[in-house]
Formats: C-alpha cells, sequence, structure tokens
C-alpha cells in the first residue's frame, strides 16, 4: 500500500490545524485512507495509562452519551482506556476512527498498526474483522507527520503526535493523566491553544481539574459537545456495519470466555 502526503499550502490540508497553527503546522501530512475523516466533528483522545477502575467507569459513563453522537476519533490508541475508544468507534456505525502513527508510513501499515496494540492473547479482539472491512473499504484513515521512513516510536514524536492529535480535532477529551505523566503536560500545553478540554468528573482527575478542565458527566456531556457543533446520530441515516456478527476465529469457535466488562459497559 502506497501512502499518500498534503503539503501545508495545498488548499485541501486539515483547516482546523492550519486555522490553529498556521505556519507552525507540520508542512507534510502523510496518509493511507479517506483524508476527509478530518472534516467531521473530530474529538481527539489522549489518556495516561494508569487509569483506575474507578476512572474506566466514569469514563464510560461519558461514552454511553458521546457514542450518540456522529463522532470522527483521533488518538494514538495506546493505553487501556483510548483502546476502549478505539474498539467503540469501530463498534458503532455512526462513529469513525483515525489511527494516528508515530512511525513513518513507509514503515507502518494497518496490520502493523495493530500487532503493536493488541499482542496476542489480545490480539483476537470482536471489532478486528470490522477494523479490516474498514482498512479495505476506505474507510479508516491511518496519519503521520513524521518522515516515511521512520521505523521506531520515540518520545519526541510521541509527544508531538499526542499534541497534533488534539490541535486537529473540535474537542478534546482526556480520560485521565495525573502529574508526572506525558498526557498530562500535554493538556497544561493545550490549555494556551482554543482547543476545547474536557475529562470525567472522576475525583482521581482532580489535577486536571485543578488546571480548569471542566469533569463533566453523562447527563451534562451532549450539551457541552452540541454547543462545539456536534451532532446527535440520526438512526435513520447510519451507514451499515458489515461485521456485526464478525466470523469466529479458529481459536476462538470453542471458546466460553466472556467478553470484557469494558466490552458489557460500552455496547
Amino acid at each position: 500500500m502506497e501512502y499518500k502526503l498534503i503539503e501545508r499550502d495545498n488548499t485541501e490540508y486539515p483547516k482546523k490545524l492550519m486555522a490553529r497553527l498556521n505556519q507552525d503546522a507540520p508542512g507534510r501530512i502523510y496518509y493511507f485512507g479517506p483524508l476527509e475523516l478530518l472534516d467531521k466533528f473530530t474529538m481527539g483522545v489522549i489518556s495516561a495509562d494508569s487509569i483506575s477502575g474507578l476512572g474506566l467507569m466514569a469514563a464510560n459513563q461519558l461514552l454511553f452519551t458521546i457514542r450518540e453522537y456522529d463522532i470522527n476519533y483521533i488518538g494514538s490508541w495506546f493505553s487501556v482506556m483510548e483502546t476502549e475508544i478505539f474498539r467503540l468507534g469501530l463498534w458503532r456505525d455512526n462513529q469513525d476512527v483515525t489511527l494516528f502513527s508515530s512511525k513513518g508510513l513507509a514503515k507502518e501499515n494497518f496490520e502493523s498498526y495493530l500487532k503493536t496494540r493488541f499482542y496476542p492473547p489480545l490480539h483476537e479482539f470482536p471489532e478486528r474483522n470490522e477494523y479490516f472491512r474498514r482498512a479495505e473499504e476506505n474507510e479508516l484513515l491511518m496519519i503521520s507527520i513524521v518522515d516515511p521512513d521512520v521505523g521506531k516510536m520515540t518520545r519526541k514524536n510521541i509527544i508531538e503526535r499526542n499534541y497534533i492529535a488534539c490541535m486537529i480535532s473540535d474537542v478534546a477529551f482526556i480520560p485521565f493523566a495525573a502529574k508526572g505523566t506525558k498526557t498530562f503536560a500535554t493538556a497544561k500545553r493545550l490549555l494556551a491553544t482554543d482547543v476545547p478540554l474536557f475529562t470525567t468528573d472522576c475525583e482521581e482527575n482532580g489535577d486536571l481539574h485543578k488546571l480548569g478542565i471542566p469533569g463533566l458527566t453523562r447527563q451534562n456531556v451532549g450539551q457541552f459537545l452540541e454547543n462545539l457543533g456536534a451532532k446527535c446520530s440520526d438512526p435513520n441515516n447510519t451507514k451499515p456495519n458489515k461485521n456485526k456478527e464478525p466470523k469466529p476465529q479458529p481459536d476462538q469457535e470453542n471458546s466460553s470466555k466472556p467478553p470484557p466488562m469494558s466490552q458489557l459497559k460500552l455496547l
């Protein structure tokens, strides 16, 4: 698969990113898939991996409402909470997922991207077939801002990827970030921009609340998103999800193992 690229002076360059950063925006964006997904209402997602069970529950409560909106999620999809939202975006007919890699796209593809996030025995997650269906049918976007030949993830590239993922979005959701984490440092950096930020009302996000980032609930997150331009999904105008009932993988056909609790909450 050949990647494509778009340069900063191209009129099709992501408008939200250009409006915020102008000549400080990445000179080139490399991508696979439909770049126009970034024209949708987009939510950047960054979360520290040290989120607790209470933090997961609080985030899932917000997602019960967020899932009803037509949203394109963008993120790295590495941490536990991030992968939950990634899977939700694949499950919901009204939502899309954009993958942001800190590797170059000459060294990354849809299969390798998944392998570094869902390795055995977690690689056979229920939305796997839908992931590859979207990739094959040009419904899944992957982007990168580093040289195509960069084959390793570096701290510098990871931090800049997370920042740009939020700067290219209409809003950024930070399910969890404690002082001392890369996510918290990115949150502080984003406060100097005009990107709307929100988190949960969980007490464990006290460090974010002290920064002035609002902690929302299932009851008020919908109005918050609508004020920013998000639209609630029209049940009569959803795209077909051709893989709601994926074919069982060979090692799963006779398995009685129940799905993760987080899956039961979201689906």
